[in-house]
């Protein structure tokens, strides 16, 4: 696998689309300070994950995106697209090329994409682990990622020697696991808390479940009593209401008679009626008739009074077309003879221009050939300049061997002389070296006494450190312990606010309506809330008041009645079951009138003893008014006999009297957790975890102390160890020194005697610099012979120009008179030509325009014509209609002689009629009481059935199947008998069957969650502690890979001296720093901060070499490196370069010569434009 191509665009100062293509071996990436290189490096970083936009130069991620100039806008996002080869499928996916994109918008957001389908940073991040890609992998090596190997603790060093070990993708299922684990745990807690709760609800709920089904079977009982009840009185009403329909038959054969004689009379007023009302629509054509027939005579003469002014119109329009036409033929004689004098102009212009064309033909081919024999003889003289030029470069060259030459002469000499020197200095430096050798032997005593005064010390303090470490673990262990109790009860407080939220303990009819209550502010503001809600109680009265209450604690205060109804629709429509509503504008109470003073052991009344909203005192009164609260069952046993059973008497401990005398009691679980006392419960936890927190702080507080402490000391024992290993460095140094100095004194006396060989050497090598300087000198005397021959060519070249020159001038002045003159005729040609085409326009202008006229005289002459027949027409028509009116005038008055005869007659008929209709209306009134007796015997048998169908959903035809042999009164009796054993039962909570299923359906739910949880955290615990094994395994065999390869490699560029890494915890591999000690050759073995700036460089490149030949990532971007390196290690860092390019592929940015010179591919960034970056690219194997 390798980097095929980067795509970039909208990236910094990338505003344009940019696209590099690489190859394998190693591309080069140059330019200017501040022209954009870096910025593809960081691109990379960005498209591989990149989170921290410190990493990217930058402040925030919309810094990333170009930012405009003052030529351009700025853009609204940024892209880049990162393409691999994958041909070796190196990445596990099925792709030979693997494109991954991430685009950054300006809103903050960012998108990766693989292949162009869209995927998470996860993804990205999972499928370059373990390749040394990515965003925390060594496959970008910035001046940043130097300082950070160099100058990081040992602990944050570990994390590139990760990636290399290959034990990042371990690293990551841990820490996922870690993180699985966590949420598991707290899962685990979460589920034991929701279970206690739960089991603690199942005894109770267990009671009313019972209850309810009791409740239940007679409710069922009664309902086979009430239904034979209403099926009997049914019966009943269907004979009364036969009786009443027999009666009802009679009256209607009377009313049939009536009826019969009114429709009778009816008809024959009808048929009066029809025939007045055709005389009346005859009389009314007639008038229409006559109306219409004036109101089109007074059209025709509107008509004809038109005509006669279009008739006028006409002629003017014909007199003025006349004359119009005139005066166009006279136009067109005119037109015509100015275009016979323009063509003539034409044919004059012409000819004169054919004139001016071949004069000018023939001065352009005498210049031409004179400028030819002109041009011939400069590129002779071009050539001739040329030659001067290579000859000076050759002078130039001879000079610049001979000045080399006599330097290297003068070098050998001065080597000479330095050499001379230099065995004076070699005779001083071995008695110097005696005299340290006899310092050292003085030096090494006094080190070893300071040494064992010092580890003397150190084990003091680290006694004292000791014990503060005992100190500090304490404390953290009192830490863990009230964490997990503050995460406990936390946990608790949570489950309990979530419980009180989602309304638990309640039913699942309430629970579901005040959810939906909760979403609709509209409905909301007319409920006041569920009384368990709306009252608060001390906790050592919490049980006495929710016994009291029952499953009225579940009761919903509304404001109104209407309110109440609208509730109950909800519930209906959406099925959430059944509830109790106590509107406050509806209900009533009755107050209590006895006095409790000077009982002993009574508390008081329940509602006394609560606190509550004023606005619900109607609800409080009407539930808990006449319930008494006392300490113990005794004196609730004295008050029932005082008050002969009158009133429910509560104790604190839960025993119960109920009115009437019967008795509830028993065991209670205290552990139980009721509505009520779990507000108290979520006010405790809350105070808890108030205090745990703040106990936490304080703690921690301490523990920063100590922690600050025990810093201070380790500072001490750290600066005590670094001053015995530097002393133990100098001791060793200083032996070691002594055994160097020996040896050395042998070696300066083996270099004397070299030294004496090299000089004759030198000698002889200045007598051939000698020979080789008076040969340059004669080729240099040659050159200039051949120079002053080429410029005398020149010379004459020069004095013939002038000359010719002259000539051309003219010959251009008179060839450009001739120019201009053709022009000018050119020019008027041009305008007669126009004038021409305008004047034939013109001409066709005006014969269209006469055309045009003609036409229009030959339809107004039309037009005349028919308008004249028209008007003739007109007064014929005019004649004609007088003579109808007069006939229509006469119709009419006969017509309405005939109608006032007709409506006498009819008016006499209509008075009969209205003596029969009134003793019809007679009959009609009894025949109403009669119906009205049947609809109300109806609608009591219909009220029976819709009670069957409220009550119990069956119809009658249905209640045969439910009926009792038994007489009506006994039924009656035992209907009153089961309503009283039902009513003993108290409030029932029907819904209790079902919420016990539910509730015992989710516990046994959530115990298999909650033994899944426990086998899943056991099985996470199992992979934790196996990917544990295989880190420490591969991260050791890795690092002593990597160690044993970094010696080379540090060998080799640095030339010599030696390195090695130390694990800071051997024992504890999971953890352990990694310190780098190094020694270049001729120094002595120290710790790598204190190396030079250059040095630690190449420290760094060493250990990236290392891990790179170890384990190959298939490409590696280092970006300005080499910038600290001198052109030594320039050199050295480009030919390991070169040879790690042939396993991976290397993009290197820089600014190095030496870097430049291994490229096989060169590309440029420059900044043509102010802010813009723009690319060139160079192949140096084609260059």
């Amino acid at each position: 696998m390798f980097l095929k191509r980067l795509e970039i665009i909208g990236f910094k100062s990338f505003a344009d689309k940019v696209v590099l293509n690489f190859e394998k071996g190693i591309t080069a990436i140059v330019g200017p300070n501040g022209s954009g290189k870096s910025n593809i490096s960081d691109a990379v970083r960005l498209v591989l994950g990149e989170q921290s936009i410190k990493n990217l130069r930058g402040n925030k991620l919309e810094d990333v995106i170009f930012v405009g100039t003052d030529k351009r806008k700025p853009l609204s996002f940024a892209e880049v697209n990162l393409t691999l080869d994958n041909s070796d499928h190196t990445l596990p996916l099925d792709f030979t090329e693997v494109v991954i994109t991430r685009k950054i918008f300006r809103s903050g957001e960012s998108e990766f994409y693989i292949n162009k389908t869209q995927c998470r940073l996860k993804d990205v991040y999972e499928l370059f682990m373990d390749t040394g890609i990515g965003r925390d992998g060594y496959s970008i090596i910035g001046q940043g990622k130097i300082d950070e190997i160099l100058v990081s603790r040992p602990e944050d060093r570990r994390q590139i020697f990760e990636e290399a070990s290959g034990i990042s993708k371990y690293k990551y299922k841990k820490e996922e696991a870690l993180k699985k684990l966590i949420a598991t745990n707290e899962n685990i807690n979460r589920i034991n808390d929701i279970l206690c709760e739960i089991q603690n609800q199942l005894e109770p709920l267990y009671e009313q479940k019972e209850k309810a089904e009791m409740y239940t079977k007679l409710q069922e009982e009664k309902k086979r009593v009430d239904i034979t009840i209403h099926y009997f009185d049914v019966e009943e009403l269907f004979k009364k209401l036969n009786n009443l329909k027999e009666e009802q038959d009679i009256i209607e054969k009377e009313i049939l008679k009536f009826q019969s004689e009114i429709e009778d009379r009816n008809k024959t007023l009808d048929n009066e009626e029809s025939e007045i009302n055709n005389l009346k629509k005859e009389l009314d054509i007639n008038k229409e008739d006559y109306f219409n027939s004036l109101n089109d005579i007074e059209t025709i003469n509107g008509k004809i009074d038109l005509l006669n002014e279009k008739i006028k119109n006409s002629q003017e329009n014909i007199d003025r077309l006349k004359k119009s036409l005139d005066e166009g033929k006279t136009k067109s004689t005119t037109v015509l003879k100015d275009i016979e004098n323009i063509k003539n102009d034409i044919k004059r212009l012409e000819s004169r221009k054919m004139e001016l064309e071949a004069n000018l033909n023939d001065l352009t081919l005498k210049y031409n050939s004179i400028k030819e024999e002109a041009d011939m003889k400069q590129i002779e003289v071009e050539t001739a300049k040329e030659d001067i030029v290579d000859i000076l470069n050759e002078i130039a060259e001879n000079k610049n061997n001979l000045g080399t030459t006599e330097l290297m002469k003068n070098n050998m000499v001065e080597k000479l002389n330095e050499l001379n020197k230099t065995q004076e200095m070699l005779l001083g430096d071995i008695n110097n070296k005696k005299e340290e050798i006899f310092k050292i032997s003085s030096n090494i005593q006094s080190l070893k006494d300071e040494i064992k005064k010092l580890y003397s010390e150190k084990n003091s303090v680290e006694t004292d450190l000791n014990a503060l470490e005992n100190e500090i673990k304490i404390r953290n262990e009192e830490y863990g312990r009230m964490l997990n109790e503050y995460n406990s009860n936390l946990s608790r407080l949570k489950v309990l606010r979530e419980m009180d939220r989602d309304y638990e303990g309640y039913s699942y009819s309430i629970k579901n309506l005040m959810k939906y209550v909760e979403t609709d502010n509209k409905v909301k503001q007319n409920v006041l809330g569920v009384v368990g809600e709306l009252i608060k109680v001390k906790s050592e009265h919490s049980l006495a008041i929710e016994i009291a209450l029952g499953s009225a604690i579940q009761d919903v205060i509304t404001k109104t009645t209407e309110d109440a109804k609208d509730l109950i629709s909800i519930l209906k429509k959406n099925n959430f079951g059944r509830a109790t509503f106590l509107p406050l504008d509806n209900i009533s109470y009755k107050s209590f009138d006895q006095s409790l003073d000077n009982v002993d052991g009574v508390v008081g009344l329940a509602s006394d003893i609560i606190e509550y909203d004023k606005r619900i005192e109607k609800a409080i009164k009407f539930i808990l008014g006449r319930v008494i609260i006392t300490r113990d069952i005794d004196t609730a046993l004295l008050l029932t006999r005082k008050f002969k059973n009158q009133y429910k008497i509560v104790t604190l401990k839960g025993e119960v009297i109920n009115p009437g005398g019967s008795i509830t009691g028993g065991s209670i679980n205290h552990k139980s957790q009721n509505i009520l006392k779990r507000k108290e419960d979520i006010k405790y936890a809350s105070m808890r975890c108030d205090k745990l927190e703040k106990d936490l702080k304080e703690l921690e507080k301490s523990k920063e102390g100590l922690m600050r402490k025990t810093e201070s000391i380790k500072e001490k024992l750290d600066n005590l160890s670094k001053d015995i290993n530097n002393r133990e460095i100098i001791f060793a140094e200083y032996t070691k020194n002594k055994v160097t100095l020996e040896s050395e004194i042998e070696k300066l006396s083996a270099i004397i005697k070299d030294n004496e060989i090299e000089k004759s050497q030198i000698e002889e090598a200045i007598e051939n610099y000698n020979k080789e300087i008076e040969s340059y000198k004669d080729k240099i005397s040659i050159l200039y012979e051949k120079k002053s021959s080429l410029d005398r060519i020149i010379k004459e070249y020069k004095d013939n120009r002038d000359n010719n020159n002259g000539l051309l001038n003219k010959l251009e002045a008179e060839i450009t008179d001739l120019k201009i003159e053709l022009a000018r005729y050119e020019q008027n040609l041009q305008n007669d030509i126009s004038k021409l085409n305008e004047k034939q326009l013109e001409y066709e202008n005006t014969i269209k325009y006469i055309s045009e006229i003609e036409s229009s005289l030959n339809k107004y002459e039309s037009y005349k014509i028919t308008y004249e027949e028209a008007k003739q027409k007109s007064i014929e028509e005019n004649v004609a209609l007088n003579d109808k009116l007069k006939l229509t005038s006469n119709k009419i008055q006969k017509l309405e002689d005939m109608l006032n005869q007709k409506v006498d007659k009819n008016n006499d008929a209509k008075n009969e009629l209205i003596i029969l209709e009134k003793e019809h209306s007679k009959r009609l009134e009894k025949e109403r009481g009669l119906d009205l007796n049947i609809q109300k015997i109806e609608m009591e048998i219909e009220n029976i059935k819709n009670r069957l169908w409220e009550d119990y959903e069956i119809t009658i035809g249905n209640a045969k199947s439910y009926l009792i042999n038994e007489s009506i009164s006994t039924l009656r009796q035992r209907s009153l008998k089961l309503a009283a054993m039902i009513r003993d039962l108290g409030v029932v909570n029907l819904n209790s069957i079902e919420e016990y299923r539910n509730l015992k359906e989710r516990f046994d739910f959530l115990k298999k969650q909650y033994d899944d949880l426990v086998d899943a955290r056991n099985s996470l615990n199992s992979i934790i502690e196996e990917t544990n094994k295989i880190i420490k395994i591969k991260f050791k065999d890795n690092f002593e890979l990597i160690e044993a390869q970094f010696k080379e490699t540090f060998k080799k560029l640095f030339g010599g001296g030696r390195a090695e890494l130390i694990l800071t915890n051997p024992d504890d591999l999971l953890n352990t720093g990694i310190e780098i000690n190094v020694q270049p050759p001729g120094k002595k073995l120290q710790n790598i901060s204190l190396l030079s700036g250059g040095e630690k460089a190449l420290v760094a490149i060493s250990l990236l070499f290392a891990m790179i030949l170890i384990r190959p990532t298939p490409f590696c971007i280092l970006d300005e490196i080499d910038a600290a390196l001198d052109d030594a290690n320039v050199d050295r860092f480009a030919s390991y370069l070169k040879e790690l390019s042939k396993d991976s592929q290397f993009i290197v940015v820089t600014h190095r010569k030496g870097t430049m010179s291994v490229a096989d591919t060169l590309y440029g960034v420059t900044m043509q434009e102010k802010g813009v970056s723009k690319l060139l690219s160079l192949k140096l194997e084609t260059a």
